[in-house]
């Protein structure tokens, strides 16, 4: 006999209840059946889990260290069973949310809430796009936010439709005692002997960072792969490196943020939808209401509202409004068609 998630599931059991008998009752095992299988396991880990006598059931040394890492795995199992496993089509008195370490999380949340209202919103947060993206091909979220970095296209599983709620510069956070944090705007060049802090969600976000820094004449020096913005800047106002952060981000004490010379990066925050899920029919609705919220949020960060006063155009010609709106596409976002017409005029 092999060891199996299901067996460390009957591990727990015992544990949780305290007794064979109610255990097995909660497993639908008889009891005889589930006492064989504990003996079985612990001949297999080569001990006894549990002390039993008239009060019940309680771990040994050995069964506190196997239980330990059965909760681990356990829950690893049923998280992949979660978000992987096709789900059935659930009531409309609540929708899912999938989204990645978007600015913009808390404001879409609040525009589904204004735009469905009575109805409950429950999230799950991901690291990965491509992730997200299959949770929501099988109906384990109704919608997700993600975002993608530089002018890659993003594949778009077939039944999903996808609109793009804003496209942002990419900014520098670093620390605000750094002599370059005396800069309006800072050359990417000039960071090529920092250590930086970067993404390691997996989505191709290193590929691209590096390639940014190698047109720019450098090979980045990564010294710390960390998934989130808060985590990123915790690392930024430590003196551990420097990273890129989104320019609505708040400026905490001891941060600088700043924009890059010439807009160099820029950064999709996409909505994407399943057409039969709840949001289908007003997803356009809830994406304009996105875009406006997001540029509110602009005008309160200053250091981004300065940066956009200044209006002058990054390289591609893009105004650095940004006014790259609410496009709808095809299984493709490099082939986009005008969806959402409202946001300029929010932008200004």
């Amino acid at each position: 006999m092999e060891l199996q998630v299901r067996h460390l599931r009957v591990i727990r059991a015992i544990a949780q209840e305290g007794s064979l008998n109610r255990a097995a009752a909660s497993l639908g095992m008889a009891q005889p059946s589930l006492s064989h299988q504990l003996r079985r396991i612990e001949r297999l880990l080569g001990g006894q889990l549990f002390d039993r006598d008239q009060q019940g059931t309680r771990p040994t040394e050995l069964g506190r260290l196997v239980l330990a890492r059965a909760k681990a795995i356990v829950l690893a199992f049923d998280e992949i069973e979660r978000d992987f496993r096709r789900q059935q089509p659930h009531a409309a008195d609540f929708v899912r949310i999938g989204w990645n370490d978007s600015a913009l999380t808390a404001q879409l949340l609040d525009c589904v809430q204004v735009v469905l209202p009575g109805v409950a919103v429950r999230t799950r947060a991901d690291v990965s796009r491509l992730r997200l993206l299959t949770q929501l091909t099988n109906r384990c979220v109704d919608a997700a936010l993600v975002m993608i970095c530089g002018s890659r296209p993003l594949s778009v599983p077939p039944g999903v439709r996808t609109t793009v709620i804003v496209e942002e510069p990419a900014f520098l956070a670093l620390p605000a005692a750094h002599p370059l944090a005396a800069r309006a705007e800072i050359a990417l060049a000039e960071l090529a002997d920092q250590d930086w802090i970067v993404s390691s969600c997996g989505d191709g976000c290193r590929v691209v960072f590096r390639e940014l820094c190698q047109a720019h004449g450098f090979s980045p020096r990564i010294a710390h792969d960390v998934d989130t913005d808060s985590a990123r800047e915790a690392l930024v106002l430590g003196g551990y490196g420097v990273g890129l952060m989104q320019p609505t981000r708040p400026q905490r004490p001891g941060l600088a943020i700043r924009p890059l010379s010439g807009t160099p990066m820029l950064v999709r925050h996409v909505l994407a939808w399943r057409e039969e899920s709840t949001l289908a029919f007003c997803a356009d609705e809830i994406a304009v209401a996105a875009t406006e919220a997001y540029w509110d949020l602009a005008r309160r960060t200053p250091h981004y509202q300065r940066w956009l006063d200044n209006g002058t155009t990054a390289p591609s010609g893009t105004s650095r409004q940004l006014a790259l709106h609410g496009r709808v596409n095809s299984p493709c976002l490099g082939i986009e068609e005008s969806a959402v017409s409202r946001a300029t005029a929010s932008a200004t």
